[in-house]
């Protein structure tokens, strides 16, 4: 039986779904971006692999941070409700979790002086120590470590 382990990081504009697909000694693994997909089709994405109750996903527990817009906070806040509601609809179970604890898992902490471009490129690089096939963006990176860290932790 194939297990999804799904992992979703609501950004505003570079939100995305990661999907690690797990069956028979092998792996897929999928992203799905906001930027790039309607609400219809990541939802129908995620009702496709719900069918057979063989999910689990980790929802990284977000929130508004200073200095960010309007704009931005209201499309960030649609996102987090249009993912807890799809969950909630797809019988998904998911736990939500903060950035802080699934880096911690990967020994990963932003140093204080550490710029954004900084931090986001070392996780990039992180990820594609373990995933060395797989297209590393800065879209998809949180959302693929955090399917990674559900599909360790609650397999």
């Amino acid at each position: 039986m194939t297990r999804h382990y799904i992992g979703i990081d609501p950004g505003s504009v570079s939100g995305c779904i990661a999907i690690v697909s797990s069956f028979g000694g092998g792996e897929l693994h999928s992203t799905i971006e906001f930027n790039k997909h309607t609400t219809k089709e990541w939802y129908g994405e995620l009702k496709s692999i719900s069918t057979e109750n063989n999910c689990f996903c980790v929802l990284e527990r977000v929130h508004s941070m200073p200095k960010q817009g309007v704009v931005s906070v209201s499309t960030f806040m649609k996102h987090v409700g249009h993912v807890e509601m799809a969950l909630l609809a797809l019988e998904i179970p998911f736990k939500e979790v903060t950035p802080q604890t699934w880096m911690k898992h990967y020994n990963l902490k932003k140093e204080k002086e550490e710029s954004k471009p900084d931090w986001k490129r070392r996780l990039r690089e992180h990820l594609q120590r373990i995933l060395p096939n797989f297209k590393v963006t800065n879209n998809n990176a949180d959302a693929m470590l955090l399917a990674l860290y559900a599909r360790k932790i609650y397999k």
